[in-house]
C-alpha cells in the first residue's frame, strides 16, 4: 500500500513542468535592470566625491615637498619653473644638484589629468598655491567641477 502511494506520488510530480513563466522572468529581469541603475548612479556619483578626495591630497603632498625644496634651495619654486622643479630640481649656485623631490611625475596632474597649476607667490596673497580646476577643466564651478586651491 505504501509503495503503491508512493508511485502515485512520484507519478504526479514527474507530470508537473519545471521552470518559470514569461511573467517570473520580465520580473526578475526588472528587479536586476532598476538594482543596476541604482548601483551605478550611486558608483559614478562617488567617483566624482573620491576624485575630489584625491585631488586635495595629492596637493598637499605636493605642498610638503615644496616646502623641501624652500629647505634645499632657501626658496620656493618660481612660477616659471612650476611643480617641474620637483621632479628636476634646478642646479644650485654651488652647482650640486639635489636628488628630485618627486620620483615621477605623475602627481602633477590632478586625477581629471589636468595639469595643477602653480603660482609664487599667490594670486590672493601668501606664499605659493597649488589649483586644480576640478572635474570640468575650467575656472569655477560647483560640487565636483569647483576649483581646489591649496596654498600657503
Amino acid at each position: 500500500m505504501k509503495r503503491e502511494i508512493l508511485r502515485k506520488t512520484l507519478l504526479r510530480q514527474g507530470n508537473r513542468q519545471a521552470g518559470m513563466t514569461l511573467i517570473e522572468i520580465m520580473v526578475v529581469l526588472t528587479l536586476i535592470g532598476l538594482l543596476t541603475a541604482v548601483l551605478a548612479a550611486n558608483f559614478f556619483g562617488m567617483s566624482e566625491e573620491q576624485k575630489v578626495k584625491i585631488a586635495s591630497t595629492q596637493m598637499e603632498t605636493l605642498k610638503g615637498r615644496i616646502d623641501a625644496f624652500k629647505l634645499e634651495y632657501g626658496r620656493y619654486p618660481t612660477t616659471s619653473e612650476g611643480l617641474q622643479a620637483l621632479v628636476t630640481p634646478p642646479p644650485k649656485k654651488n652647482g650640486r644638484t639635489p636628488g628630485a623631490f618627486l620620483d615621477t611625475a605623475d602627481l602633477l596632474n590632478d586625477p581629471w589629468d589636468q595639469s595643477l597649476q602653480y603660482f609664487q607667490p599667490a594670486r590672493g596673497g601668501g606664499r605659493f598655491e597649488i589649483v586644480s580646476l576640478g572635474a570640468d577643466g575650467a575656472p569655477g564651478g560647483e560640487g565636483p567641477d569647483m576649483d581646489i586651491v591649496i596654498g600657503k
